[in-house]
């Protein structure tokens, strides 16, 4: 295989991370040694490791005087992971060849003296395979709020919980067991996790990452204008072990913010925007000053209607159900029961591309607003 092979296939490993690694890009990385493949890679999941460490791990003692073909420029400085270029430079590679420039200005081209510094030669080889793996990436860097996921689990009749008593929804079990190891390995890759103070209320959730070690710690976030979420509730009383946020108005009461901050809660009070009677934009743009590239909500109808009429989701995960919840069910939209089939949902959420696969007895269908 020569380098010009190696890269197209680097380019077609990397879309393996697509709908994982965002708001970061498709990464693909393979090794080659005398023109044979001996290792290949790349970025799984938001927060992971990176392709060439990836590749390196497979590869082992092999990747000694090997060429690394990477899709993208590598990572020279530490962030969520360790530099890329340390990494290759321990691994004794002798050539890396790279097939799009980081686009980024703050990193770009740093990686290229760093590798040479250390004997490594390096060579780009501009490919427009590997720069359409970037036009999302290229999208959202001046953006800014997070990339946010829209999560809820449906009932085949179009429903995520029964209808509210004494003004709340009351909770129903809709997920199977596999989509619900599926939803914590989500969770482990997250920056953050966003409720309402609806969902708090009703269910008093725990919202933290079980049955896997999280990549960082979970910002389990709350919409609660009102400061609403009882200082006893397990979101707050876990506090200084699972951080909790709770996006709050100025005109929240400063007693109950003491109370909830002597068990460890964390307080943002952001001013409504004019117009409008919910925190949801300026939480985003909060949670965004405040470096949390990747956010999943899980809230109710009211605020999944709000992302998608504002278009603040990118992506969307929903878990389609077998089961009915009939008459009293309440709606995935308000007023608004979905379609169950997976195109006929797709269709009706407008979505740019889609996939849906099975889990357990459970349909998973994830899509995005922007073709990637």
């Amino acid at each position: 295989m020569d380098e010009a092979a190696a890269l197209l296939r680097a380019c077609e490993v990397a879309r393996r991370g697509r709908h994982e690694v965002e708001p970061n890009p498709m990464v693909g990385c393979v090794l080659l040694r005398d023109g044979e493949l001996i290792a290949e890679g790349w970025h799984r999941a938001y927060g992971g490791p990176h392709a060439e460490v990836e590749a390196l791990r497979v590869a082992g003692e092999r990747a000694a005087g090997a060429t690394a073909v990477v899709t993208l420029e590598p990572c020279s400085t530490r962030g969520k992971t360790g530099a890329c270029t340390e990494a290759l430079v321990a691994a004794g590679i002798r050539r890396v060849v790279v097939g799009a420039v980081d686009p980024n200005p703050a990193h770009a081209g740093a990686a290229f003296p760093a590798l040479r510094a250390q004997g490594i030669e390096v060579d780009v080889q501009v490919s427009l395979a590997a720069e359409a793996l970037l036009e999302l990436f290229k999208q959202l860097l001046p953006r800014p709020r997070p990339w946010v996921i829209a999560k809820w689990a449906q009932s085949a009749d179009g429903c995520v919980a029964l209808a509210p008593r004494d003004g709340l929804p009351q909770p129903v079990q809709l997920s199977g067991p596999e989509a619900h190891a599926r939803l914590h390995d989500w969770r482990a890759h997250l920056d953050g996790l966003i409720v309402g103070v609806g969902t708090v209320l009703a269910d008093d959730p725990q919202l933290t990452v079980r049955g896997r070690s999280p990549v960082r710690p979970l910002r389990r976030v709350v919409l609660d204008p009102s400061l609403r979420t009882p200082p006893g509730s397990v979101l707050a009383s876990s506090a200084g072990e699972h951080p909790c946020w709770l996006m709050c108005t100025p005109e929240a009461s400063e007693s109950r913010e003491d109370s909830l901050r002597a068990q460890g809660v964390s307080v943002f009070r952001l001013p409504l925007a004019p117009g409008r009677d919910d925190l949801l934009p300026d939480a985003l743009a909060c949670l965004h000053t405040q470096g949390l590239g990747r956010v999943m909500v899980e809230g109710g109808p009211r605020t999944h209607a709000r992302l998608l009429a504002e278009s603040l989701a990118d992506a969307v995960a929903v878990i389609l159900s077998p089961k009915h919840l009939g008459a009293d069910g309440l709606p995935a939209l308000p007023g608004e029961r979905l379609p169950s089939e997976p195109a006929a949902l797709a269709e009706r959420l407008g979505l740019a591309s889609w996939e849906a696969e099975a889990l357990g007895d459970d349909l998973l269908l994830r899509g995005t607003w922007r073709r990637v």
